[in-house]
């Protein structure tokens, strides 16, 4: 080819072309990188979600058991034999025990009481009834009551023998021989402690002493001498129990009471059996030392046997939901009186009558609605201060009174997030322990279940959005 071919050649120009995928990347880029650096500098609130629950609370104490308790005595000097257990329920002129001076007649009715075959199938129905009720209500929990079961099965095969045994004893053997019955109806108790004659109104806080109690079982004595106890008898369903408070228990169980009242309801369940009942309990002062009475009106029967009784008060089921301590906070309120809030105009809404003055002096009046969060006993609302402020002149509807705002209050709260930013709820503390929180549902400006919350709520304000 020659030159001047050559030079007849042109260079073909390319057209600029606009790549679309490389444009949305660098947008995508952008983004991400802004995205990264505001999530990277700004603050980040860790959230929680409302879920219902409940919070064990253990209050255990251990309380004096008082009952109306009236001691037998003995005439008479001699061996003693048994033929009722206790809680048995004696009727006037029921036969309780025998006492015999010289011994030969105790002896007899003694050795029958070791001879099984005595026994009739009466007695024997009576056995299988006591095995029964114990099978069917045992657990593995309460093995203590193994030993109680025992005690009543031989008490109760003791007792069918020896008043078999008596029955067969003829006239001429009994000269010597005496029968004690129950002077009045009761229940039957076979121990003595010192406490017998201890009622409410005599209790002194030096009667409380757990460790050094001492309690004298009458049927392990084998012979009485005139003026020893031979048995007690509770004729008063009526019981009841002292427990020792210090200073922040006395405080908490106090604002249980309404306003003039002296006592309160209060749910007790006995550690023995796990069995529960409801109290009136009162507060008393003895010096400087505390002790709540708890009384009760029925199930004496089931516990005649204990003095020292350990007890839990209060329900351990508190539900509702379930909230962290963490997020409880404090938001502080404008506190007006109650009948400066009003309706306004047309509307429904709640608010109140400002009172504003202009550069020359002259006055007008603007309803400025707000929310009243919570009406304290005083009967003082609780509203925000978005468009007022303490030294702000509300006036009266329809009147021409006017007061000054010059009080705020605190609400205990947590910060809803369901919106992105932070929101004032109100709580309704039911129970808490050292981790959580049961509130209430349904409270007016309250929370409800599966909202989402602030878990530090002292770390975040009002209007705050969430990252």
């Amino acid at each position: 080819m020659s030159k001047k071919q050559k030079k007849n050649i042109l260079r073909y120009r390319r057209q600029f072309h606009i790549n679309i995928g490389v444009i949305v990347f660098a947008f995508v880029l952008v983004y991400f990188l802004i995205y990264l650096i505001n999530f990277a500098t700004s603050r980040h609130v860790s959230i929680y979600e409302v879920q219902k629950g409940q919070i064990m609370k253990t209050s255990y104490y251990t309380g004096l058991v008082l009952r109306s308790e009236t001691v037998t005595y003995a005439e008479e000097t001699g061996k003693i034999n048994y033929y009722s257990k206790e809680g048995d329920k004696a009727g006037y002129n029921d036969l309780i025990c025998s006492i015999d001076q010289d011994g030969s007649v105790s002896d007899e009715i003694t050795a029958a009481g070791l001879d099984g075959t005595a026994l009739t199938k009466d007695d024997f129905l009576d056995v299988q009834d006591l095995v029964t009720d114990f099978t069917a209500n045992y657990s593995g929990t309460q093995y203590y009551n193994v030993y109680s079961f025992t005690e009543n099965l031989n008490t109760s095969v003791q007792e069918s023998l020896y008043l078999a045994a008596l029955e067969q004893l003829s006239d001429e053997s009994l000269s010597s021989f005496s029968l004690i019955r129950a002077q009045a109806d009761g229940v039957l108790a076979f121990y003595t402690d010192g406490y017998e004659s201890v009622t409410p109104d005599t209790f002194s806080a030096e009667m409380y002493q757990p460790s050094d109690y001492q309690k004298n079982n009458l049927k392990s004595n084998t012979s009485v001498s005139s003026g020893q106890a031979l048995y007690k008898t509770v004729t008063d369903e009526d019981w009841y129990i002292m427990i020792p408070l210090d200073a922040d228990d006395a405080e908490q169980y106090q604002s249980e009471m309404e306003e003039d009242e002296t006592t309160f309801t209060i749910l007790v369940t006995f550690k023995k059996d796990n069995a529960q009942a409801y109290a009136t309990a009162s507060i008393h002062s003895y010096g400087s030392e505390y002790f709540l009475e708890l009384d009760f009106n029925s199930s004496m029967v089931r516990y005649i046997s204990e003095r020292y009784m350990e007890v839990e008060l209060g329900s351990n089921d508190e539900s509702g939901l379930k909230i962290p301590n963490s997020a409880i906070t404090q938001k502080e309120f404008l506190r007006v009186p109650g009948e400066y809030i009003s309706q306004g105009g047309s509307t429904t809404d709640k608010g109140v009558l400002k009172v504003t003055t202009d550069k020359q002096g002259s006055e007008s009046v603007e309803f400025i609605s707000t929310t009243v969060y919570y009406t304290d006993d005083e009967g003082y609302c609780y509203i925000d201060e978005d468009d007022l402020a303490l030294g702000d002149t509300l006036q009266m509807t329809d009147s021409s009174e006017r007061c000054v705002i010059s009080e705020t209050g605190e609400l205990n709260g947590v910060y809803n997030m369901n919106k992105g930013y932070a929101v004032f709820k109100l709580i309704d503390v039911i129970t808490s322990n050292e981790e959580y929180t049961i509130v209430n549902t349904g409270t007016s400006y309250g929370l409800s279940l599966y909202d989402r919350i602030a878990l530090d709520g002292d770390s975040i304000t009002e209007g705050e959005f969430a990252n």
